[in-house]
């Protein structure tokens, strides 16, 4: 009771991106031995491929948000009793679809749990104009939300040194007539709200291969936390966890500690 570990995942409809074969198997492989207390999920639809994932990693307590139907879908189980959640699904159209938040919180005895509000959501892969009307429309610090997880779709600049950036963002970005690399988003969470970038408060001098979550070298999936004040918990760790192409992203894991 003095640990609890969570994790957030895009699990592309638990199909392997290579061959659409189903990839539980894989992912239960990977997941099971970091004994989490809590995962967020994305790109999930309601049917047993979730319901079987989530029993094997031991995690009885789920939830999956109005966009259930969705490919867009998100959810969250935990080991502890999932309580007021909270549905939202974004008011406006976007070229790359709906998009939708889940807010709740957690009973039970474990002390880290105790009114803490914990958060998933999955934003725009497109335009950063979106993404940015979305999470304000989401509006985490609205929502008194401590913890932040997801597929956030979204760059952070010191995630790169210079060549890489040209390289590997830039360039890629200008050949494929994507939008250009944007950092608006993780600037608005980490500076104008306070939310902390679990990754990078742990590894601060990690860069470029070594922090990628997407298949284009990138990080995108991240675990923002907002601590309470005189909180008597604090982060000790959080990784990147590679799940061999299973899926086409890696996995972020964060552990949290009561302090002594």
């Amino acid at each position: 009771m003095t640990r609890f570990r969570l994790a957030t995942i895009n699990v592309h409809s638990f199909n392997n991106p290579s061959d659409y074969e189903n990839n539980i198997e894989e992912l239960i492989s990977i997941f099971k031995p970091l004994d989490l207390d809590l995962i967020a999920v994305q790109e999930i639809q309601k049917n047993n491929h979730w319901s079987n994932f989530c029993k094997h990693l031991s995690l009885p307590f789920t939830h999956i948000g109005s966009g259930g139907g969705n490919y867009y879908g998100i959810g969250i189980a935990s080991r502890y009793p999932i309580i007021s959640p909270y549905d939202q699904q974004t008011s406006f159209a976007s070229v790359g679809g709906n998009r939708f938040f889940i807010k709740c919180c957690l009973d039970g005895d474990h002390p880290f749990v105790k009114d803490r509000i914990f958060a998933v959501t999955h934003l725009d892969h497109l335009n950063e104009n979106d993404r940015l009307k979305q999470i304000k429309e989401f509006s985490p610090v609205g929502h008194n939300v401590n913890i932040l997880m997801g597929d956030m779709n979204a760059l952070t600049r010191d995630d790169y040194s210079d060549d890489y950036y040209q390289k590997n963002l830039v360039q890629v970005r200008e050949k494929s007539n994507w939008e250009t690399p944007c950092f608006d988003l993780s600037w608005l969470l980490t500076t104008r709200w306070a939310f902390q970038d679990a990754f990078k408060q742990i590894n601060p001098q990690l860069k470029d291969e070594s922090v990628a979550t997407s298949r284009y070298g990138t990080r995108i999936d991240y675990i923002y936390w907002r601590p309470r004040d005189n909180d008597e918990w604090k982060l000790k760790d959080c990784f990147i966890v590679d799940t061999k192409k299973a899926t086409d992203h890696n996995a972020v894991v964060a552990e949290f500690e009561q302090k002594s």
